[in-house]
């Protein structure tokens, strides 16, 4: 019987049933330090993990396999993990349509600027905004979620393309409307988005992003945006703590007026939730 190790994931009755008849389980809550992490998970031929002190231990592991009830964990060498015999599985695609409902929802705040006229109590000069008709969005990586979103940006009768591997970035964004970050943090993906990028695009052009910092510069958006390049922005604080508003990116994007923060939320549904440690079972269950 294999044994499996549940750290800080509260799965439902039915799900611990499934992993029940697996192997042996043990539930431990969330690792408060790394050694505690390396001390819980001794001896498990397979890790459950919500994430806490993960990355940081994944290469002292051996020989186990290793699942996480959400898409992006960090950046981590999968080829050097397998010579340790250590296998990883993520939930791909569980917290999807939470994170497209909040890039369409930034995306129509920073094209009409709803916000400014919810809830007045003043009357006020109606002045036009700019409707997503006929915009050029240029999708920055491919993948599920990235998909997804050009899928609903046509829907707003948006034109999409996208950015993928061996594209020329700076072909591709030269005459774009908005720019919206999909990318994967890997190693080709390091300050992809950098301060040369935002400085060569369109004059007024948007920028929304909901990945790990990793990907971008938020100095050179800022720079961007005071060059008066970049008109507006939307970013979600991946990957600091969920509601965290005193880690110093969230406080740093927070000093721009011109910048729609939120810290580390967009993934943050009910349902994406449970997407995510029904996925845990199953990569478990395909282990096995």
């Amino acid at each position: 019987m294999k044994k499996i190790t549940v750290l800080g994931i509260k799965f439902t009755d039915e799900q611990k049933k499934r992993l029940s008849a697996l192997g042996t389980v043990k539930h431990f809550p969330s690792p408060s330090t790394s050694d505690e992490f390396l001390k819980l998970v001794k001896n498990a031929d397979i890790i459950c993990s919500d994430g806490s002190f993960l990355l940081e231990n994944l290469s002292k592991l051996k020989n186990v396999f290793v699942t996480y009830p959400y898409i992006e964990l960090g950046v981590f060498n999968s080829e050097d993990l397998k010579k340790n015999g250590v296998f990883v599985a993520n939930a791909q695609g569980s917290n999807k349509d939470a994170i497209v409902e909040w890039v369409m929802f930034m995306v129509l705040l920073l094209f009409r600027e709803f916000s400014s006229m919810v809830r007045v109590n003043d009357s006020f000069q109606i002045e036009l905004r700019e409707s997503l008709v006929g915009k050029r969005v240029l999708i920055v990586g491919r993948g599920n979620i990235g998909t997804k979103i050009g899928e609903l940006c046509e829907g707003f009768g948006m034109n999409v393309d996208f950015f993928e591997r061996r594209d020329n970035l700076q072909s591709k964004s030269r005459n774009v409307d908005l720019i919206i970050n999909a990318l994967s943090s890997n190693s080709s993906s390091k300050n992809l988005l950098n301060e040369k990028f935002f400085m060569s695009l369109k004059k007024g052009v948007y920028f929304v992003t909901f990945v790990r910092h990793y990907t971008f510069d938020i100095d050179g958006l800022i720079k961007a945006i005071k060059a008066g390049i970049v008109k507006n922005a939307a970013i979600d604080c991946d990957p600091e703590a969920p509601g965290d508003t005193t880690n110093n990116f969230y406080k740093k994007a927070l000093t721009n007026k011109n910048i729609l923060v939120t810290p580390h939320i967009a993934f943050s549904t009910k349902q994406a939730n449970m997407n995510g440690k029904e996925f845990v079972v199953q990569n478990v269950e395909a282990y096995v």
